[in-house]
């Protein structure tokens, strides 16, 4: 498992160019002998490949989302073998009938039953004059059928797809998709799910550009920590490899706000927009409560907070945001009314990870959220494991010396259930919050955010306003299970 200025509008008409340079071109028309190159999209594999082409060691120590260059290989049966690289051991071999016309992309992918391979025929003719040429695959299963969408990068999702859907072509299938033919330019991908009425986007490229004469292969595979289930792993005809990741910012918004009970709207408007219902981003947030991640386009806007049902921005919630493109970002709200700096009501913006974690582990990171807790007594806060004797024993600090308001950085753990509390940074007592410790269960695969919420003291001192915000440790789950 691994984890890794716009330019002018094009011509309304780039839609219909499309449809019917799909059409008028297909996957044929070559002649030139075959040739094929081999591409490690596996992600599930725990080590490199040795590839032999019809037993000649043609690649050595092929990594994740590398490939070969093309070699000629004559007509007729072609056998590629998989060996994990220092080995003559085969994971995987497949055979298949190479004809004259077409080159043959081999990948290596992680199929409905393990280890497989996808060969796709793409044709070997020339590319006319000013145009690129895209081929589009299914590499990995589970996550369904879907519509692209080729446009210009600033319209609306067009109402016909680019091309014929597109699903998982199969454990040791050979697909010869029919390409899509375009002229070069600046260009959007977009997808849906077949089928699905609202036409919801379930990926999105962002701008990119097509050079006169390219040759893609743009293959579905699985990824981590991008709004999209999936990539588009992009494969020139010279063997450059890079991964077309979904371009929206994952974003959510929390209130840990220790006098506000809430409910609470949240809003995030375009920059210069004001607060309406077209901008409403969560409805009814309550105290320590988050929303779930939602994809937003990248670009500038204003988040803020108000009281359920109004628009009027609370004072202190409301910021600024650039969000950059394929991120993830939490906005929190945080402090308390008519408290100075740090204490007072802001938002707090955290940048998330959201990379898959390595097999058989879990992402943790502590936010210190507790204004209270940044005293002469307390500067800072450790976060410890507890064994289960009475009383209850430090076994480990997982995360050390988090002052408010900050958020650390995530740590890796063997996946598990750990019992967990507060410390003061450096000494063992006395362990907080006084209710008690609390059970972590880190699923494999799974990434936390564990909040300091409320205070130390409600009530109290700066928590004066804040009697019901008893300290308490929430747990976030940034996602809930293991995306590749």
């Amino acid at each position: 498992m691994r984890p890794k200025s716009l330019p002018a509008e094009l011509a309304a008409a780039l839609v219909a160019t499309i449809a019917l340079a799909t059409a008028s071109c297909g996957g044929g028309g070559g002649s030139g002998p075959p040739s094929v190159r081999v591409v490690n999209a596996a992600y599930q594999a725990p080590y490199n490949f040795d590839v032999l082409v019809n037993t000649q060691a043609t690649s050595t120590d092929l990594a994740y989302l590398q490939a070969s260059v093309f070699r000629s290989v004559a007509t007729g049966s072609t056998t590629i073998e998989f060996e994990p690289t220092g080995t003559t051991t085969s994971a995987y071999t497949n055979s298949f009938p190479a004809n004259n016309g077409s080159n043959y992309s081999v990948l290596a992918v992680e199929g409905t039953g393990g280890l497989t391979s996808v060969v796709v025929a793409q044709s070997n003719s020339a590319i006319p004059s000013g145009q690129a040429r895209l081929t589009f695959v299914g590499a990995t299963p589970g996550v369904g059928t879907l519509d692209f969408f080729l446009s210009s990068p600033t319209v609306s999702l067009p109402n016909t797809p680019s091309l014929a859907p597109v699903s998982y072509a199969g454990d040791a299938s050979t697909p010869a998709p029919t390409p899509v033919v375009v002229a070069s330019g600046n260009y959007r991908i977009r997808a849906i799910v077949d089928g699905d009425a609202t036409r919801t986007v379930v990926y999105d490229s962002g701008p990119l550009t097509l050079a006169a004469g390219a040759d893609l292969l743009l293959a579905i595979i699985p990824v981590s920590g991008s709004a999209a289930q999936f990539s588009l792993l992009r494969l020139d005809a010279n063997s450059g490899v890079s991964q077309m990741v979904d371009q929206r910012v994952q974003l959510r918004m929390a209130n840990f706000a220790p006098g506000l009970a809430g409910p609470l709207d949240t809003f995030l408007d375009p920059a210069g927009a004001a607060n309406s219902s077209a901008t409403l981003f969560t409805s009814g947030l309550g105290q320590n409560a988050a929303s779930a991640h939602q994809a937003v386009l990248p670009a500038a806007y204003r988040a803020s907070f108000a009281n359920t049902g109004q628009t009027t921005e609370i004072t202190g919630l409301g910021s600024y945001l650039a969000l950059g493109p394929g991120t993830a970002v939490s906005v929190m709200a945080i402090g308390l009314s008519n408290r100075v700096a740090p204490n007072n009501l802001q938002l707090l913006v955290l940048q998330d990870n959201l990379q898959a974690p390595a097999l058989g582990m879990a992402n943790l990171r502590l936010v210190q959220l507790a204004p209270d807790m940044n005293n002469a007594n307390i500067t800072a806060v450790d976060l410890v494991e507890l064994d289960a004797s009475t009383p209850p024993q430090i076994v480990g600090r997982l995360l050390v010396n988090l002052a408010y308001p900050a958020a650390s950085s995530y740590v890796s753990l063997p996946a598990g259930t750990y019992t967990v509390a507060l410390v003061p940074s450096g000494v063992n007592t006395p362990l907080l919050p006084t209710s008690g410790a609390i059970a972590l269960n880190l699923s494999a695969g799974t990434i936390w955010t564990l909040v300091v919420a409320g205070c130390q003291s409600p009530g109290s001192g700066i928590c004066g306003s804040a009697p019901a915000a008893t300290l308490q440790l929430v747990p976030l789950q940034d996602i809930s299970v293991s995306q590749q």
